[in-house]
């Protein structure tokens, strides 16, 4: 592990690569925070009874759940990282104050990489399920009854899921601590390290595989339209297809930078490529991912859409609307928005 912290060997080509591939995620990363993030929840809460008749509403919930506690935790690490910067350039200069927020931004350090560990591949795994139901309901409509779990088995699954995982990931850092800390790295055996990056490079791999299914969906829905409505019938169901090509095509646009970092790093170690490609996706997952689900789910609907276009950002009370809840009236003209259009463009047409 020490190995690939010290020979990261990069040519200056490459790092200027690297960094303006590091620009533009921070960038877009930090325009959703303050933009994407608040109509997201704006649009969540307006949609959700609509959202619930959906069949995929459990899984496309637990998604949303999973998105916004993921922006809020980094949300809160950034402001933490910015009250570092104060104290490092002597801005606050109390002791206790250094030592108390330090201790605070290493274990918010700590918990959101240990909480995305768990939640970005349990989320890609989802993700993964659901494309194959999709597929599996399309091409074999006789098999819905065991395809399709009900409310109560999907959340045992989840369960389920969730505590393979987080047992899985306390053996691993337990382990890591004991061979590190107990036995001075004595005993460390570098294929358990590889295999936990492993674990990780198969479910981000995951979106890739949940993406072909959906394109074989399309491309027969192309030669069949008539059944077209009945695959992807409601907004849930697009934006969870939306999200999973967007995120092949965040995948495909950051490949080059791992192969960069791979080049032009001086690993011999095949442990530490792993770790330095796994790290490399961990760093891009959580800065992706989000994002991703927020702008599917926005721009999937026209409903959305055209609520979004009539809104007028240059008033406060806008804003006010979007940061802290709808109000009842909101709601009810956004619903009214395309319902209303639909009804002028008739009338023109008479």
């Amino acid at each position: 592990m020490s190995d690939l912290i010290n020979n990261l060997d990069i040519g200056n080509l490459a790092n200027r690569t690297l960094f303006i591939y590091f620009a533009i995620l921070v960038s877009i990363y930090i325009s959703s925070v303050f933009i994407i993030f608040p109509l997201f929840i704006h649009f969540t809460k307006i949609n959700r009874e609509k959202d619930r008749e959906s069949s995929i509403f459990q899984i496309s919930s637990h998604l949303y759940r999973i998105t916004v506690i993921s922006q809020y935790l980094i949300l809160t690490l950034a402001f933490a990282l910015l009250f570092v910067f104060l104290i490092i350039t002597d801005v606050l200069t109390t002791y206790k104050f250094r030592l108390m927020f330090w201790s605070i931004v290493m274990f918010m350090g700590i918990f959101i990489y240990a909480f995305n560990q768990i939640v970005v591949p349990i989320q890609n795994l989802l993700i993964f399920l659901l494309a194959l139901q999709r597929f599996l309901l399309y091409f074999y409509p006789s098999y819905e009854k065991y395809i399709v779990p009900s409310e109560k088995r999907f959340k045992c699954f989840l369960k389920w899921l969730y505590f393979s995982f987080i047992f899985g990931n306390i053996t691993y850092t337990i382990f890591l601590f004991k061979s590190y800390f107990w036995d001075n790295a004595q005993n460390y055996d570098p294929s358990w390290s590889m295999l936990n990056s492993a674990v990780y490079i198969i479910m981000d791999l995951l979106v890739i595989f949940s993406s072909i299914f959906y394109i074989c969906i399309l491309i027969s829905v192309r030669k069949i339209t008539r059944l077209a409505s009945s695959v992807m019938k409601n907004r849930p169901e697009k934006a969870i297809l939306y999200h999973t090509l967007v995120l092949l095509f965040v995948k495909l646009f950051c490949i080059p930078m791992v192969l960069l970092l791979l080049l032009f790093a001086s690993i011999e170690d095949l442990s530490d490529k792993f770790n330095l490609i796994y790290f490399s996706l961990f760093f891009i997952d959580i800065l992706t991912t989000p994002i991703v689900f927020q702008i599917t789910y926005i721009f999937c609907n026209k409903t959305n859409l055209e609520a979004l276009l009539k809104m007028n950002f240059k008033k406060l009370k806008t804003w006010m609307i979007v940061c802290c809840g709808a109000s009842s009236n909101m709601i009810e003209n956004h619903h009214e928005v395309y319902s209303t259009n639909k009804t002028s463009v008739v009338v023109q047409n008479t």
